[in-house]
This record gives C-alpha cells, structure tokens and sequence, in this order.
C-alpha cells in the first residue's frame, strides 16, 4: 500500500515538473519574441526620453530612425516581428510575473564591470551587465544611459579577465564593438576606477569617474 501510494506521488511529480518545463519554455518563447518587439523598443526610447527629457530627447528622432531601418529585419518563426501576438495582461501564473516590469526612473547603467565596481554602482543606479558573449545584443536592445567600463574589470576571475592585458584579442574585440555600438547611439563612454591598465586608458573616454555621483552629473548638460 504505502509503495503505491509512493508511486502515485513520484507520478504526479513526474507530470508537475512535465508542466513547469513545457511553461518555461513557453515563457522563453514569449521572452524572445518581446525583446525582438519593435512596439517594446519603440517603448523603451520614449520612456528614456520622458525620463531625461533634455539630454535623451534630442537623440529620440536618430533612435527612432534607427528602429525604422530595423522593422524589416527577419526574425524566427517562434517570435513576433511587432510582438502583437504576445499577451502579457494576465499573470494567473507565478512565471508570468517575470515579463511584467514597471520602467526604472534612475540612472541606468550599461557596464563592464568588476565584481567591486557592479557592487558599488547597483546601490545608486539601475546596472545592466554586460558579458563579452552577448555584450552588443543587450546593449542593442537595452534603454541606458551610458556604458561604464571598469578600470578592473580585466581582473582574473571575472567574467571579463584579462581584458586589457596585451595579446587577449577576443576581450579587446569584443570591447571595441561594443564601444562602436555606443558611440552609434551617442551613449556617454566612462572609464571607471583608478590606475587603469595603459590599454584602456590610452582609449578615447567621453570621462573617467570614480563616483556613482559623477556619472549622475555627466547627464546634466553642460551650461
């Protein structure tokens, strides 16, 4: 009886964790369609615009252009090329709430970061990290303020070791796409830290800072 009962329970468990994948992979589906949603980004730069009206609201009509440009590019059969056939009003299930997000008001933050410096920076700013798999795909799609490149983010055992350190041409090439990518969308470059290895530092920086506060004032546009 008990060995039954045992059965009956591995059972429903079997068929529980069954439905959990199935769903986790629906919401991957839905995830990847609505990142690639140009009603999304289209979202995400009026929002960056109303939040910083005076710096970002000049560079909305070049962002919005550029969107344009993209709206014909394919995408894959299990995504939506304007996202109209995503629902995302009901939440009945816990999973669901993952796709809801109310837009950050703060700074946000593209970096390239050491754990010291991701750790400092996400107690007064919104930090979207970047890896050097993905960097320019997050950032392509992502509503920052600028991207932040610590001057210890090449330390070893960090997603971006050795970056900075002569011969290390796969760091080096991805930091430099993703430089051009910010420099195409006019997002500030700030080195952060002190004493940066002479590879980045001999790089062209729109500033160097050492203080959240610092990177606050460079949205203020000068008088």
């Amino acid at each position: 009886m008990n060995n039954a009962k045992a059965n009956r329970q591995v059972a429903r468990l079997r068929a529980t964790l069954r439905e959990r994948e199935s769903r986790v992979q629906e919401l991957e589906r839905r995830l990847d369609a609505l990142e690639t949603s140009t009603t999304l980004q289209f979202g995400r730069l009026v929002a960056g615009a109303a939040r910083n009206p005076r710096r970002r609201g000049v560079k909305l009509p070049k962002e919005l252009y550029r969107l344009w440009r993209k709206r014909n590019v394919p995408v894959s059969d299990s995504g939506s090329a304007d996202g109209e056939r995503i629902q995302l009003d009901r939440v009945d299930r816990p999973e669901d709430r993952l796709l809801v997000s109310a837009p950050y008001e703060g700074l946000v933050i593209a970096g390239v970061l050491g754990a010291r410096a991701a750790a400092t920076l996400r107690e007064q700013a919104k930090v979207i990290p970047l890896y050097p798999h993905d960097a320019t795909i997050v950032l392509d799609t992502a509503d920052v303020d600028m991207l932040v490149v610590d001057a210890a983010a090449g330390e070893p055992g960090g997603p971006w070791a050795y970056l900075g350190v002569p011969g290390m041409y796969d760091r080096d090439r991805a930091l430099n796409d993703v430089r051009e990518l910010a420099a195409s969308r006019d997002l500030p470059l700030v080195l952060w830290g002190e004493a940066p290895p002479a590879t980045l530092a001999c790089l062209q920086w729109d500033a160097v800072a050492a203080t959240p506060g610092r990177l606050a004032e460079l949205l203020v546009p000068a008088r």
